[in-house]
């Protein structure tokens, strides 16, 4: 079993308007909340203000076509919308680790804006990042690679390979020793007594 961690870098900043719109019109949200967001996404502008020792400098209003705000409630569903998606092509790839009392086949976790990948094998790990990757750029967000990791297990044992390719100039390191994902050091065996 191979598992990948994939962090997204400053990826609420990055989503762009138009497909935020696109991703909530193809779930089939009312056409009433699709007007609402295209219209408070209009709404988005900014503007620098520069102090000289004499005087402020103001530029003009420059509209804002790509993130969503962070701090409100919608914004989390939003982006989760987004890569709804990239879910299901990563489902159509049919790998993952099949779990052996339902036989269902896991091959993500997502909590905001970072992915685990659960694999069987180091080939099918990298068709899901070529995958990610295609969506990623697509969309216009990018992988934060310092913070991506890789660790690969044989019988329950960490056993060490090749890095994990992200792209032609990126890859990622072989996980040394346990990655903490959501508070929970991961690594061999489950750390029972860390996660009661």
């Amino acid at each position: 079993m191979c598992m990948a961690w994939i962090d997204y870098q400053k990826v609420f900043d990055r989503v762009s308007h138009s497909w935020i719109i696109k991703s909530i019109g193809l779930i089939g949200i009312n056409n009433k909340v699709i007007s609402f967001t295209k219209k408070v996404m209009s709404y988005c502008r900014t503007r620098m203000h520069l102090h000289t020792e004499n005087k402020l400098i103001e530029t003009e209003d420059k509209k804002v076509q790509c993130g969503i705000f962070q701090g409100d409630s919608l914004s989390p569903l939003l982006f989760c919308i987004c890569l709804i998606h990239l879910f299901a092509q990563l489902n159509r790839l049919n790998t993952g680790y099949e779990e052996h009392t339902t036989k269902t086949k896991i091959s993500h976790l997502l909590c905001m804006d970072d992915l685990k990948l659960i694999v069987k094998t180091e080939e099918e790990l990298q068709k899901q990042i070529q995958t990610i990757q295609i969506f990623s750029d697509d969309i216009h967000m990018e992988f934060g690679p310092e913070k991506c990791a890789k660790i690969a297990f044989k019988r329950g044992k960490i056993v060490y390979s090749q890095n994990l390719v992200i792209d032609i100039s990126r890859e990622t390191q072989e996980l040394e020793q346990g990655k903490t994902y959501l508070g929970i050091e991961e690594s061999e065996g489950i750390q029972h007594q860390q996660m009661k």
